[in-house]
């Protein structure tokens, strides 16, 4: 059966309200806000605007208030790189969600999320009929688990490799409570932070020989590839059969550290959509994808600005291949 689509992100789409300031505030602090930008974001909406951007035949899944101003820009910025907005659906009652980030000259960043309708997306609204049209799906930052454990059941009972790059939204409730979702997905894509706070692990306590053997436990529930991004440092990877750290790009200037993550997930599943195999020496190159467009995302603004088009990481994919 011919796909329509190289992936279906599911997840939230919101709008980023975007303040710079030299430092983050203190307690019952004030600080200058010296420009301010709104730019559509939420994890899964970035990754599906870098998919579509860089080549992939991409559509999303999410929930939006109904004609309201934020959903209109979302609409319109997914349309400037034809991720397809056909399976998104609206809600009457709730708005769409919005975020407000505070980023210093350091690149690091404060985040107030407001999910609004994102969050209602329920299990109704994922069905077999759309996600059997992908070759991938791709689950993200949703604090409502149910539409994402339908999505990842329906993946897995059509064989169709679903990815899990969950944020603290998800993370936050507890390795107990996702679980059951975590048994359906094929490859967990985590940050540090994410990795220490689902296994409970102590920050000085990470590194390579600590993700082997705490990674175990997410092995023994069928996940076939667990990626921990490491910063600077770049992106490491573990399946049953071997694993790897792949160095991140050297950067001179790196501006805003928002949607690395979710770029680095795009890059990914680039290389995926190419082969769909999941052997070692291909999941090196998914990962340096991965490095290459979360390198070029952190030197502009916002989550989507720094994203390569697809001549400019085809040229990269060919000579990385």
């Amino acid at each position: 059966m011919v796909k329509i689509f190289d992936v279906i992100c599911i997840g939230a789409a919101l709008v980023d309200i975007i303040a710079q300031v030299v430092r983050h505030p203190l307690d019952d602090d004030e600080v200058f806000v010296s420009d301010l930008s709104i730019l559509s974001g939420g994890a899964a909406a970035n990754t599906a605007y870098a998919c579509a951007k860089i080549g992939l035949s991409t559509a999303f899944i999410g929930k939006l208030g109904e004609k309201d101003t934020f959903s209109e820009k979302i609409i319109n910025d997914f349309k400037e790189v034809s991720v397809d907005t056909k399976l998104i659906k609206y809600s009457r009652d709730q708005k769409t969600g919005s975020a407000y980030v505070a980023l210093n000259q350091k690149g690091e960043r404060r985040i107030y999320a407001y999910s609004g309708a994102a969050n209602y997306l329920s299990k109704k609204d994922i069905s077999e009929k759309e996600l059997k049209n992908t070759k991938i799906i791709f689950l993200s930052s949703l604090r409502n688990l149910e539409p994402l454990q339908i999505a990842a059941e329906i993946g897995k009972s059509i064989n169709i490799p679903v990815i899990l790059n969950p944020g603290m939204l998800i993370v936050d409730q507890g390795f107990t409570k996702l679980k059951k979702l975590l048994e359906k997905i094929d490859v967990l894509i985590l940050s540090q932070r994410e990795y220490r706070t689902l296994l409970n692990i102590k920050e000085n306590e990470l590194n390579e020989e600590s993700i082997i053997k705490y990674s175990r436990i997410l092995l023994s529930l069928g996940i076939r590839v667990i990626v921990v991004t490491l910063g600077e440092k770049g992106s490491f990877f573990l399946t049953e059969k071997g694993s790897g750290l792949i160095t991140s790009l050297e950067l001179s200037n790196v501006i805003d550290t928002t949607g690395a993550g979710d770029a680095f997930s795009a890059g990914f599943m680039y290389g995926l959509a190419q082969s769909m195999i999941f052997d070692v020496e291909h999941l090196r190159t998914y990962l340096k994808t991965g490095n290459y467009l979360a390198g070029n995302c952190i030197q502009k603004i916002g989550a989507r600005n720094g994203i390569p088009n697809r001549d400019h990481l085809k040229i990269f994919w060919n000579s990385n291949k």
